[in-house]
């Protein structure tokens, strides 16, 4: 249903949470409803001279106070479904300053309330999340003394922490009693399988060295942890990883590894982010702190890393601010997957091989849609297909063009596409190298990814579609605006997206500046400088 009503304005009046409300509420009912199992608890205090919503916190129904979880203020009309009531642009950018405390029992607990917007597909809304808290002095503990109802949560709670605690303790046994020669090598990541990007380029430069045979023991852990959704299983899968990298004396991981989050890295291993992104505008890591899904203060495998390679001078203070980590521990070596990457047979042989198994491609100008994901995290990722108009895409590409989809790795769910709409709208998201398809690619199509940073080498034309250009910036957060720094033109509307293809309008000269900023590491292969000075300490 189209929503009556919006939130105007969000506010606090002591122990009462008051929602300002625009629009036709005739016939409507409103309600706080918990997420997890969709409980309602009706809403009936409204006054019609402010036009508040208002409820208690201590007392939604039965003299009961809210329990922990995440809540959503809803609505409906006649009876008919609960849905959340959406909230205006102003609300949204207002959310930051809405969390509240509330201490009790002296100081030892506290009742935590933090707000943030999210989207339901059609709107922007909010979500409450409500927990009590117990004060813990021991920062180690703090992280997992959560009042949990119910006993069987607070004995898992307390079961993964012993668990978690018993693989730490297994990593530094092994850890300590191994000697650390300078000989072996891991090359891991806990989302990306197989190995690909920047470690299968330090990977491939190894081996062309001849250094996996003369000095070197290499070992793999290609597993994507973080899409299993049962703790147990992690663990089990840990406990094994506990083994393999305790014996280490160099770990390059790509991308958040949650492993690190609860190990302690022995002081002779050093440990090295080869980061799968150049840089896009999507906040990472700490630079979306507070938001929902970031990291944890402490406990978090950022704040291990000895070094991370950026790809130049400029990002060094990007992903410093990411991994919060020191300045000069952010290497400007340039990114090994670059290596050779424009080479020019390189380039000549994919090109010959890529339309002899797709022949009916030749001749054709290839339209890469190639967006990021939406959602706080990989297990959650998704993308609003629906947000494209495939009819005028369609119509658009005639004999011409092809709209070739390639998904971000984190969107499991393939998008339907109509097969009347076969042989023009093409998903190709199952191939495996995105930087390869820039080789046959005559216009990106992007948004806030991290893609452009390859493609731009290309000097091709880039769109941007940010048709939620706002809600991405309050939900996700960004480093750096689109409008002032995309190196293309910024579309709202599939209509706007092919009047600019149609016309050139590609704004090229944002692409020229854009690659004069980010690219000033051109001297030596970026595999060899990693190899070289942090493998080998040459």
């Amino acid at each position: 249903m189209d929503n009556a009503v919006i939130i105007q304005n969000l506010r606090w009046d002591n122990i009462y949470l008051k929602a300002a409300l625009k629009g036709d509420r005739e016939g409507m009912a409103f309600a706080i409803a918990d997420k997890k199992n969709g409980k309602v608890y009706p809403v009936d205090w409204f006054d019609p001279e402010t036009g508040e919503l208002t409820f208690n916190i201590t007392n939604v129904g039965g003299a009961k106070m809210l329990t922990n979880g995440v809540w959503y203020l809803k609505c409906r009309a006649d009876g008919g479904e609960w849905v959340p009531v959406p909230i205006s642009m102003e609300v949204g950018y207002c959310l930051k300053d809405m969390d509240k405390v509330y201490r009790y029992a002296g100081t030892c607990y506290a009742c935590v309330f933090t707000f943030v917007p999210v989207s339901d597909g059609d709107h922007m809304i909010f979500e409450m999340t409500f927990t009590y808290m117990a004060r813990n002095d021991n920062i180690r503990k703090r992280q997992f003394k959560v009042e949990a109802p119910g006993f069987k949560k607070r004995f898992i709670k307390k079961l993964i922490y012993f668990l978690e605690n018993v693989i730490n303790v297994i990593y530094q046994i092994v850890s300590h009693i191994t000697p650390k020669n300078g000989t072996r090598v891991l090359l891991m990541s806990e989302s990306r399988c197989p190995i690909n990007g920047n470690l299968k380029a330090i990977d491939d430069r190894i081996r062309q060295r001849g250094l996996d045979k003369e000095r070197l023991k290499l070992s793999y852990w290609f597993v994507k942890t973080l899409e299993d959704d049962s703790d147990l299983k992690i663990l089990w899968v840990w406990l094994r990883l506990a083994f393999l990298t305790a014996r280490q004396d160099v770990i390059l991981m790509d991308d958040y590894s949650t492993f690190f989050n609860n190990v302690k890295v022995h002081p002779k291993t050093t440990l090295v982010q080869v980061w799968h992104a150049g840089v896009g505008f999507k906040a990472v890591g700490y630079a979306r702190f507070g938001k929902k899904g970031t990291p944890n203060p402490w406990r978090c495998c950022y704040r291990q890393i000895d070094y991370a390679i950026v790809g130049g001078e400029f990002l060094r203070e990007v992903y410093a601010e990411v991994f919060g980590i020191d300045r000069e521990r952010c290497l400007p070596y340039g990114l090994p997957r670059l290596d050779n990457y424009l080479d020019a047979r390189r380039v000549a042989v994919f090109r010959r091989d890529f339309y002899d198994k797709n022949p009916d491609w030749q001749g054709r100008r290839i339209i890469l849609f190639a967006p990021t994901f939406r959602g706080p995290s990989q297990r959650t990722a998704y993308y609003p297909y629906d947000r494209l108009d495939w009819d005028k895409i369609y119509d658009f590409c005639g004999d011409e063009y092809l709209f070739v989809i390639k998904q971000h790795p984190f969107i499991l769910t393939p998008p339907e596409i109509d097969p009347q709409y076969a042989g023009r709208i093409i998903d190709f998201s199952d191939y495996p190298d995105i930087n390869e398809l820039f080789y046959v690619t005559d216009i990106l199509i992007t948004d806030y990814s991290s893609n452009i940073y390859e493609f731009s080498l290309h000097r091709k034309p880039m769109l941007f579609y940010a048709f939620d250009k706002e809600e991405y910036e309050l939900m996700r957060g960004l480093h750096r605006t689109l409008d002032r720094h995309a190196p293309g033109k910024v579309c709202r509307t599939t209509e706007e997206l092919l009047e600019a293809i149609r016309t050139g309008d590609f704004e090229m000269e944002r692409l020229y500046r854009f690659v004069r900023e980010n690219f000033d590491n051109t001297e030596g292969l970026a595999s060899d400088k990693v190899i070289d000075n942090i493998i080998l300490h040459d």
